[in-house]
């Protein structure tokens, strides 16, 4: 009796799941984001935030979950207008001065490229998921993804280049997951 418990209570241990997303030519694929989907659905996030500055979007990729509000402040000393046409929530927040911010929920899971009307050169990407995890590969490519239960999940990965990756995998309490990408 007691070695049944101590085989389930196994059974139901998170896992952390940590690797390495590399591009094809080998190289590490910093700001790639990876993340697992399966039975679990994410709260909305409370907030999030992508700055504009020196005609910059801050950060340039990030990451929320579906329901979540991202706020638009523009802190640079130029007029800016945000908008994004593909596939996640399509919007338009119109042309804003300094000091103003907009809003917009992202309620679909989907890849939105973030532009500027006034500056073509302006760009950012908000990966939407419908999933509590994941995460963003640091500069050397490497992620962290905490206390995923035990489970099968199908991994995605995506990166700005247009590499992906996307297969199934059922993570060990500890697992190392390293990712090449692919076009």
């Amino acid at each position: 009796m007691v070695l049944s418990f101590a085989l389930l209570a196994v059974a139901h241990l998170d896992s952390s799941v940590s690797g390495k997303v590399t591009l094809p030519n080998g190289k590490p694929a910093g700001q790639a984001i990876v993340w697992f989907t399966g039975s679990a659905r994410p709260k909305a996030l409370p907030k999030a935030v992508v700055d504009q500055r020196d005609r910059t979007f801050i950060p340039h990729v990030s990451v929320v979950t579906v329901g979540t509000r991202v706020d638009f402040p523009n802190n640079d000393v130029i007029f800016h207008n945000v908008f994004t046409e593909f596939n996640s929530t399509k919007f338009d927040l119109g042309n804003y001065p300094k000091g103003t911010k907009r809003t917009q929920v992202f309620s679909q899971p989907g890849l939105a490229v973030i532009m500027c009307s006034i500056h073509p050169d302006m760009g950012a990407y908000i990966m939407v998921v419908d999933t509590p995890f994941y995460a963003i590969a640091d500069k050397r490519g490497e992620y962290h993804i905490p206390s995923i239960p035990s489970g099968k999940y199908k991994v995605e990965v995506w990166h700005e280049s247009g590499a992906r990756a996307s297969f199934e995998v059922n993570p060990g309490q500890k697992s190392q997951v390293d990712i090449p990408l692919h076009r």
